[in-house]
């Protein structure tokens, strides 16, 4: 007897179906039957009454029903105790992300991560996105966070998406635009416009995204987030940040949004990245799946 045919038996019991059941266990009904057939013959009685289209359960496997459901729940619970054991001997996790999802993102999923799992603690180095991807590269680090990646050049990194990152165009309130509300998006490239780095990708996505070409001595490098959003409350130029890192100065009403009238929705992504001949190790493993699922439920409630 092992947990696999005590699955079985348990989800058969639920959908009333070897059919449904090896369905969701992706194997063939006949290897969901053998299973049963191994389990009767070592409990030496028949758990199902087999109809068509139909699988009841006996009184013997209404007996074994308790049973199956105590082993199943201790074989998980076991598993659980283990996986913290392990986990603690890893309770330091190190990984690297850039500007906007460390600075913005990250915080607050490491703050409930850390809720649950108290002897972990997360180190996070925030750094510019080609620092990241050298980091992981090098193996300083084992996991990255970034924002739109530029990852042509190397085949040795896998690199999943983790969320959208809506962005959006803000100005100072004295601005011009600030009157408009709305401006077509090539307008943007006759303005001072404020980058966090000489190698963002920021300018590419824009300039494929609205067909148009910056001028150069318009681009003007500040260094992070939040000096960009200091040099746009000085009116000293304009910029396209990730919604979440002005959240709270547009609620305040220290910067203004402005809309893009074309049919255009600026848009990038956060990403997670490993060297594909790096398996995680377990924790951070565990943070990542963490990360994902927090992300996911703040997607669902902001949605409603």
């Amino acid at each position: 007897m092992d947990l696999e045919t005590i699955q079985t038996f348990l989800l058969i019991s639920k959908n009333s179906s070897f059919t449904k059941t090896a369905e969701e266990l992706y194997c063939s009904q006949a290897a969901v039957s053998l299973r049963i057939q191994r389990l009767e013959k070592e409990l030496d009685c028949e758990l199902f009454i087999r109809r068509a289209k139909k699988a009841e359960l006996t009184k013997d496997g209404q007996l074994f029903l308790t049973y199956a459901q105590q082993l199943h729940n201790t074989f998980v619970t076991a598993k659980e105790h283990l996986l913290q054991s392990k986990l603690m001997e890893q309770s330091e996790i190190l990984i690297t992300s850039s500007s906007t999802p460390g600075t913005y993102i990250l915080p607050n999923v490491m703050f409930l991560f850390r809720q649950k799992y108290p002897y972990i603690t997360v180190v996070n180095n925030v750094q510019y996105t080609k620092n990241v991807i050298d980091s992981v590269l090098n193996r300083k680090y084992s996991l990255g966070i970034i924002s739109q990646p530029y990852l042509s050049d190397t085949q040795d990194i896998i690199c999943d998406p983790i969320l959208e990152d809506p962005l959006v165009l803000v100005v100072n309130n004295e601005h011009p635009w600030a009157g408009r509300k709305r401006i077509f998006i090539n307008e943007i490239k006759n303005e001072v416009f404020l980058v966090t780095n000489p190698n963002t990708s920021l300018i590419s996505y824009l300039e494929k995204t609205g067909g148009f070409k910056f001028t150069q001595k318009n681009i003007c490098v500040v260094g992070g987030v939040e000096a960009i959003k200091q040099s746009v409350y000085d009116n000293s130029g304009i910029s396209i940040v990730s919604e979440s890192a002005v959240r709270q100065e547009l609620r305040l009403g220290l910067l203004c949004k402005i809309d893009v009238i074309d049919d255009i929705k600026l848009m990038r992504h956060i990403y997670s990245i490993r060297r594909k001949d790096e398996k995680l190790p377990l924790s951070t493993e565990l943070f990542l799946k963490f990360a994902k699922e927090c992300i996911e439920t703040r997607n669902k409630v902001s949605a409603e």
